[in-house]
């Protein structure tokens, strides 16, 4: 009788510390500074193969594989269209709701080029991820449902984060394997449900305590409640999303707390803005590690049978505009 393989629990670690982080940051701003802007594309890099190359899973560390020319060719197109857009509206005032439409229009295809510049220059063990989506069912995802929201009077809120989460893992693969995701709609209307009736109760406590402490009453039940909320709508977020992820034979298993997320968050504000922001290196090193020590992946099989998709050459145009208009494609 053939024994069965037991599974594997595969731990993330994150292995960088804030002083180490300090020297690149530092030296990032500073050169960025005196170059006018030029030295942000080689200062995104150094920044993200820190931060890569100190995760690891398995004991072997994630790649970032950008070369900064082709993000500041994609930056130097970014900054002409938009300064270009300025001074048309400057001169042109009546055709800002002109261009504001076709930005929203040209929406699904800077997330698409986005997403697909970003995996294709991620990598772990000499294979690389990848982005398949298309610019129509991005379209679907991150326009046609979210413009239906208002008109529910907000209902369809928790079914647009689900496709747009949907999507975004199942058009990504490792290799020439793709992830699936296993999430259904209700679990979204159950977290952001419980955030909604959270956020209800606590508004009448703050109103109750504007009352009763006049100008101050507010403000000391609001801030507290909306960093609580915030952590809160990202730790079961991101437990459901990951926990429903899987790669082949194997799935993500993620365990934010709650109150352990609540207090980093709380702690780096306080820091940053106590240390006039030089603080932040330390603040983002102690997101990544916690980040990090809740994620695992557990399976079996090993992680050398996938197989690598290199022949994809993307530009990093998309990831650019998606930077300068700070969208967020994070799962």
């Amino acid at each position: 009788m053939q024994s069965e393989v037991p599974e594997k629990i595969l731990e993330f670690r994150f292995r960088g510390n804030g002083g180490e982080y300090f020297k690149i940051w530092i030296v990032n701003i500073l050169l960025t500074l005196m170059t006018l802007g030029v030295y942000s594309a080689w200062a995104k890099v150094r920044r993200e193969r820190y931060f890569y190359s100190n995760t690891w899973l398995d004991d072997h560390a994630f790649e970032y594989l950008a070369d900064p020319l082709e993000i500041l060719k994609g930056r130097a197109v970014v900054f002409a269209v938009i300064s270009l857009s300025v001074l048309l509206i400057r001169y042109h005032p009546w055709l800002e709701p002109g261009l504001w439409v076709c930005f929203i229009v040209l929406t699904p295809w800077i997330i698409v080029k986005s997403m697909r510049f970003r995996l294709s220059r991620t990598a772990y063990r000499n294979i690389r991820f990848a982005f398949n989506g298309t610019v129509g069912e991005t379209a679907k995802a991150f326009l046609l449902w979210p413009g239906l929201v208002p008109l529910s009077l907000g209902l369809l809120l928790p079914y647009a984060m689900y496709r747009q989460k949907r999507l975004l893992v199942e058009c990504s693969s490792y290799g020439l394997t793709p992830f699936y995701f296993h999430a259904r709609p209700g679990e979204f209307y159950r977290v952001i449900g419980l955030a909604a009736l959270i956020g209800v109760f606590g508004g009448a406590v703050a109103v109750g305590a504007s009352m009763l402490i006049p100008g101050t009453g507010l403000f000391l039940v609001a801030v507290p409640l909306i960093m609580f909320l915030f952590a809160f709508v990202q730790a079961h977020l991101q437990n459901l999303v990951y926990n429903n992820v899987q790669l082949d034979q194997y799935g993500l298993q993620s365990n934010f707390e709650v109150r352990k997320l609540l207090w980093i968050v709380l702690t780096n504000v306080l820091g940053t803005a106590l240390t006039m922001g030089l603080f932040t290196p330390w603040a983002k090193v102690r997101l990544a590690r916690y980040r990090a020590e809740c994620m695992k992946i557990q399976g079996d099989g090993e992680l050398e049978h996938f197989l690598a998709d290199q022949s994809r050459k993307v530009d990093s145009l998309g990831e650019e505009f998606g930077d300068a208009f700070d969208l967020d494609l994070a799962l």
